[in-house]
């Protein structure tokens, strides 16, 4: 299903799935579905912190140590181009972003704060934000640690370190974690004859320790979360045009991914076995 005009035909010819979605009676067309896909992300996100806190009463998530960063996601169809200015890009809302592992992409970026891997704790995602892909990392930090604190106190769990890569190390988001009694872990920028905020230079020392070089290593993990999502559903390229409609999508494909975890656990099945559910 690469678009929302296949999803309506496969309802249409697939009775069985219609009904398990709720169509018993009229099935809504391509146009109606994609109204629908433009104003569920804040429900999507409602559930999705149900089933995190699920998760955290059944133990198999840590607050302790969250980890943030963003991915590229390339939008759907044709894109722009500055010596090709008569060709208008199909995604009207996407934006030209860059990062060191892809270069250009032309489309929208997903910024999510996760759970690390850890003793039988598993990674999820716990906050997410989508921009288009011309937006900087650090201008999301402190909504997506809004969003990780609030479910941390409703699942009764404290957050201790918040990892980061480089793009993270500005002022603001060091006072932030700071007045909620956890840190920020990550590389501080060095300038020559500069002597940083206290809450930097603290930082800086224990990135450079062994053990802050161990823990900052479990950032990664963020990366894994984000491999497999891309894995497991359509996300680069994206299957859907239109900002509101992209970040409805990609807030249902991280539900869709929680409730993975969660239907593993009661089935006694591995919890990051996802790809056999979606095949």
């Amino acid at each position: 299903l690469k678009s929302v005009r296949s999803l309506a035909r496969f309802l249409l010819s697939h009775s069985y799935w219609a009904n398990a979605c709720g169509f018993d009676g009229q099935i809504p067309n391509y146009r109606t579905l994609t109204r629908r896909l433009s104003v569920l992300d804040r429900p999507v996100v409602y559930f999705a912190g149900l089933v995190i806190r699920i998760l955290a009463k059944h133990h198999l998530i840590s607050f302790q140590v969250i980890s943030t960063d963003s991915s590229l996601c390339e939008a759907f169809g044709k894109t722009t181009h500055k010596n090709h200015p008569h060709i208008k890009a199909t995604d009207c809302d996407a934006r030209w972003g860059w990062s060191e592992t892809r270069d250009w992409v032309f489309g929208y970026k997903l910024h999510v704060t996760s759970t690390v891997l850890s003793l039988g704790k598993t990674l999820v995602p716990l906050a997410w934000e989508t921009t288009s892909a011309n937006h900087h990392d650090s201008k999301f930090f402190i909504s997506l640690m809004e969003k990780a604190v609030f479910l941390g106190e409703k699942s009764h769990r404290k957050i201790r370190l918040s990892l980061g890569d480089k793009g993270y190390d500005i002022n603001q988001n060091y006072y932030f974690c700071h007045e909620r009694k956890f840190r920020l872990i990550t590389p501080v920028r060095r300038f020559k004859n500069r002597t940083e905020i206290s809450l930097k230079e603290r930082a800086k020392k224990f990135v450079d320790s062994p053990k802050g070089k161990a823990m900052y290593q479990r950032r990664a993990d963020n990366e894994r979360l984000y491999a497999q999502l891309k894995d497991l559903f359509l996300i680069d390229p994206l299957p859907v045009t239109g900002y509101g409609k992209v970040k409805s999508y990609l807030s249902i494909v991280c539900l869709a991914y929680l409730l993975g975890i969660l239907y593993n656990h009661l089935n006694g099945r591995s919890l990051r076995a996802i790809k056999s559910l979606a095949t």
